[in-house]
């Protein structure tokens, strides 16, 4: 049976181009967008541009200088180090609730993600996106915390966003399922300490390498420039 046709706004519709737009890299960290140029691009009206705008920057995916410009974040490496650190704070709550809580939440969504990370490695960046993320928010949903689910999907683009930059510069430097195994084993059988630091020990390697690989990028000059206008 057809699924009901979704109804979005043009508010709405404008938010989601611009959200993939800056999520996906086509447009650089740090770039310059103007409503203007961004009018053009959409083909809708400034005023609801100007609304995506904000949306984006409630998103923290945009900064605004009042009176001046509006940018793409910046990416650089204090912003990798903030964007891993709180996700671990997240995702180590969740885990640690789940392993306290296992027998009564269960852990169907955490086996079903995890069973979806084989098939998602070689299928390109969307499905190791989709695979490798939706794994780390399925032991967060598993416990049922609403408050924890909602901040912890505030964060989503912004994970995202960092994903997709680092598989742009190197695509499956992280096999899906090994990377995962550990942390999978520890939620279905750990302590609630262990659950928590196989979290955190995860989100450190992860922090290691991006940020290290952040460093190198910018020795070779091979950053994305701070000052490009979109």
């Amino acid at each position: 049976m057809r699924q009901p046709i979704q109804r979005k706004s043009l508010q709405d519709q404008a938010t989601e181009w611009l959200r993939e737009a800056i999520v996906r890299g086509d447009f650089a960290p740090g770039a310059v967008l103007t409503e203007l140029d961004l009018t053009d691009r959409i083909g809708l009206g400034r005023g609801t541009v100007r609304s995506a705008l904000f949306a984006m920057e409630a998103q923290e995916l945009v900064t605004r200088t009042p009176y001046s410009s509006w940018r793409v974040a910046v990416l650089d490496a204090q912003a990798i180090w903030e964007i891993y650190t709180l996700r671990a704070a997240f995702e180590g709550l969740g885990a640690r609730i789940l392993a306290e809580r296992r027998t009564e939440f269960g852990t169907k969504l955490v086996e079903a993600a995890f069973a979806a990370l084989p098939a998602a490695n070689d299928a390109g960046t969307d499905a190791r996106v989709a695979a490798d993320l939706g794994f780390h928010a399925s032991f967060v949903e598993q416990t049922g915390h609403q408050h924890l689910i909602r901040r912890h999907g505030l964060l989503a683009d912004k994970m995202e966003w960092l994903y997709r930059w680092s598989e742009a510069h190197w695509p499956c430097r992280q096999p899906l399922v090994s990377d995962h195994q550990c942390l999978f084993d520890t939620l279905m059988t750990g302590s609630p300490d262990a659950a928590e630091q196989a979290v955190r020990d995860h989100i450190a390697e992860s922090i290691e390498l991006d940020v290290t690989g952040f460093h190198e990028l910018h020795a070779r000059g091979a950053t994305p420039p701070q000052q490009e206008q979109a």
